[in-house]
């Protein structure tokens, strides 16, 4: 449609009523208003359900990593137990033991309790309560002591075993009594075996638990309200119940597990997660207490930062409503006195005579400015054309705040995830370090007994075959627990200045090749030294030669290839084994990934970790059937944390 097509005698009488019923000059406050309610309503209403949603997801994600680590370190407790429980079995079992001779039994309490200082007393009871043997680390037993012996006779012959209340000893400490039948035929005891257990272990076990800035662990034994561990002795030995006990009360005695928050007497605000020591009889409850402020500091820090962001598109949205409502108010002042001039008229003017007169004039004015009004109206659409961009704009600008505030959340619930894999890591390895040691020692012990019983004869072959897969599962067991601690530890570099092709050497020597594996060396850096640590990048050369070796199972070579790239340094490990598929490259450096029937699948986690800590870079090239070829690049001057002359 034209413009001299437009009905414009109708368009202006109505524009003219409306107009007459509108308030002058308040156009520009209007416009204002429409642009805030159409575009920072929706941007707030947004964002505070944002800030409410980000709020509960990352307090339910704090709350659920803490509670977590309850139940962890509640199932550390019930295994520390049954590894005093273990201890009992493996020395009753003895055969020496097992002759009720006073003598000898004392003399193998005496070893147990010098191997192991958690036994504060350990006594022998007949099946009348009488004490047969019995040896003290600090006096002889007191009286109710021995009064227990026919609490602990009735729970054996009822529940097979039996574990006492906490008690105090004189110094304050909290201990327990646990006892073992001693049975020479299954079923039919001859007497108990009780061990009276110092638990301060149990508050060593639980100091070294960081939990953010001030946070802690403590156990609680909740049916005589008192403190069982606490990474402060003072508060353990304490003869006031301390603060801990009155808010681990407070928790529901139905459930199992869970999350409290409370305040103290002094108005701080506390969250304590909580599981039970999965041990009835015990009754005991691990408390992981945080102030509420810093546990839910994550949540306060997304809640500010969307704030501030709602504030800057406030802000933004404000000056753009100003500013557009200014020019479009301008353009419609311009528009409505060009009307008021040309009247009702159209925008294209037939052709007028023209005359040397003042109606000339006027006529020439006249058309001049039908034309300026039509430029005037196009100049006006081109205004809104481009107020939709700039609206579109804004709208895209939204969306990529939005998801890089998205993508900083998840990466923080990651690193935090991280954060409580690897304390949990390196707690399972410590512990399970203990009874691996013990075991050794038991088989240690089976093959002396077995060798010096065998005599002349020498050992059964069946006997020694299985002595020795015992201990060869072991130290495949150590070495497990080695790279899960390996790869949770963060400890400082010892860097140095090292010659790579003399390091790449003593690599080799530490390789044992199998039958139809053969080794090419291209080592190529003529004695130029690297600042690295030395046991990390040995280790990495290690690792990666033996995983080499490992995807030859029908032989091949190994390719070890060390060259100078400016002010870097590459090394270069190939073999010509099976190769990796395409779809496992990009998850062969992520920790757990493995293809293996057995391992961990930390080896080229911690590869890499160690290569990015000496600020390097490693790549895997890789075609199944023909080969895999890793090349780690390192800086020659970069100099890293921990370096020595």
């Amino acid at each position: 449609m034209l413009f001299h097509d437009l009905p414009f005698s109708s368009l202006s009488e109505k524009f003219r009523a409306v107009a007459l019923r509108l308030p002058r000059g308040k156009l520009l406050y209007k416009l204002i208003v429409v642009f805030m309610g159409l575009s920072i309503v929706p941007v707030i209403l947004a964002g505070f359900t944002l800030i409410r949603v980000s709020d509960s997801t990352i307090q339910k994600e704090s709350r659920g990593v803490k509670m977590g680590i309850a139940q962890k370190v509640a199932g550390n407790v019930s295994g520390y137990v049954d590894n005093v429980k273990n201890i009992l079995q493996v020395v009753h079992k003895s055969s020496d033991f097992l002759t009720m001779d006073r003598r000898r039994q004392n003399v193998i309490l005496s070893n147990v309790m010098n191997a192991y200082p958690m036994f504060m007393r350990m006594a022998v009871v007949d099946l009348s309560g009488r004490e047969i043997a019995a040896v003290n680390r600090l006096g002889g037993g007191s009286a109710r002591e021995r009064q227990g012996n026919a609490q602990a006779l009735r729970s054996i012959g009822s529940l097979g075993d039996y574990i006492s209340p906490v008690s105090r000893s004189r110094e304050g400490y909290p201990r327990i009594t646990i006892g073992v039948p001693i049975e020479r035929i299954p079923g039919r005891p001859v007497g108990i075996l009780l061990g009276v257990v110092n638990l301060v272990d149990l508050s060593s076990l639980i100091k070294d638990l960081v939990i953010g800035r001030r946070g802690y662990v403590y156990i609680v034994d909740m049916k005589k309200s008192q403190l069982v561990a606490h990474p402060d002795v003072q508060s353990l030995l304490s003869s006031t119940p301390p603060s801990e006990v009155a808010a681990a009360l407070l928790s529901p005695a139905e459930t199992g597990a869970g999350a409290i928050e409370f305040t103290d007497q002094g108005g701080h605000q506390f969250l304590n997660t909580y599981a039970t020591v999965p041990i009835p009889r015990l009754n005991w409850r691990v408390f992981v207490q945080q102030p509420t402020e810093e546990a839910y500091e994550a949540s306060s820090r997304m809640r500010f930062r969307i704030t501030s962001l709602l504030i800057g598109v406030v802000l933004v949205t404000l000056v753009l409503a100003v500013f557009l409502s200014n020019v479009i108010v301008k353009r419609v002042k311009t528009l409505q006195g060009a009307m008021e001039l040309v009247g009702e008229g159209h925008f294209d003017v037939p052709e007028v005579p023209s005359s040397n007169d003042e109606f000339g004039a006027l006529t020439e004015k006249f058309l001049w400015m039908a034309h300026s009004l039509r430029d005037k109206t196009l100049r006006l659409l081109s205004a809104q054309t481009e107020l939709q961009q700039w609206n579109s704009e804004l709208e895209s600008r939204v969306q990529e705040r939005t998801r890089d505030l998205r993508e900083a959340q998840e990466r923080l619930i990651a690193q935090e995830k991280l954060a409580a894999l690897g304390q949990m890591a390196s707690v399972v390895g410590h512990e399970l370090r203990n009874p691996l040691a013990v075991m050794n020692n038991s088989v240690y012990f089976l093959k002396t007994k077995l060798v010096g019983a065998a005599g002349k004869t020498g050992l059964d072959p069946k006997l020694d075959k299985h002595l020795h897969i015992l201990e060869t599962e072991i130290v495949k067991s150590n070495a497990i627990i080695r790279d899960v601690l390996d790869f949770s530890r963060n400890r400082a570099l010892n860097a140095s200045l090292h010659n790579m092709d003399e390091l790449a050497e003593k690599a080799i020597e530490r390789i044992q090749f199998p039958a139809g594996v053969a080794l090419q060396k291209s080592l190529g850096l003529n004695g130029t030294r690297v600042m690295v640590d030395e046991d990390e990048i040995r280790q990495v050369l290690v690792n990666l030669m033996e995983n080499a070796c490992q995807a030859m199972t029908s032989g091949g070579t190994l390719a070890v290839g060390t060259r100078a790239q400016g002010d870097m340094i590459q090394i270069d490990i190939a073999d010509t084994g099976c190769g990796i598929p395409q779809e496992h490259l990009n998850k062969i450096f992520a920790p757990f990934f493995t293809t293996k029937s057995r391992g961990t699948g930390l080896g080229l986690a911690v590869v890499k970790k160690i290569i990015e800590r000496h600020h390097g870079a490693i790549d895997v090239q890789s075609r199944v059937g023909e080969g895999t070829v890793f090349s780690i690049r390192l800086p020659v001057h970069q100099p890293v944390e921990g370096q020595t002359a």
